[in-house]
């Protein structure tokens, strides 16, 4: 009888935090943010070799990622059981930096356009900045 309720737990303890772990990836948010992932790396290869127009489509493929990103909530926020003020807080700073990152986008999109290359250069490098700022303030460690 032990041995079974021990099994028993042991399984219910597995599956429930197989559900936890795979709650973080199963976001609308998450699958928006793999493809902004595989985008940049597609716009890093662009510029890269030197094909502008391509980075610039990317980079428009980009900004419509973020604004449909912009209406999700990251997962943080559910696993921190944010309520009331705190949680519309920090919904306008996710927003805040969406709305950012879509400028940053859309100078860059301009940049490549126009094959000014320091100036893509240098948003690239806001991009980064972008991105640490989104990640250590929205991203769950799950």
């Amino acid at each position: 009888m032990k041995k079974g309720l021990l099994t028993a737990a042991i399984i219910s303890i597995s599956c429930s935090s197989t559900v936890f772990a795979a709650s973080c990836d199963d976001t609308r948010l998450h699958g928006y943010m793999e493809n902004i992932k595989d985008e940049m790396r597609s716009m890093s290869s662009d510029v890269k070799s030197g094909d502008n127009e391509s980075a610039a489509k990317r980079a428009n493929t980009l900004i419509t990622y973020f604004e449909k990103a912009r209406s999700e909530t990251p997962y943080k926020f559910t696993a921190e059981n944010l309520q009331g003020n705190e949680l519309k807080d920090q919904k306008a700073e996710f927003t805040k930096v969406v709305d950012d990152t879509i400028v940053v986008l859309k100078d860059l999109e301009t940049a490549l356009k126009s094959g000014n290359s320091s100036e893509v250069k240098k948003l690239l490098g806001a991009m980064g900045n972008q991105r640490k700022t989104g990640h250590s303030s929205f991203k769950a460690n799950c």
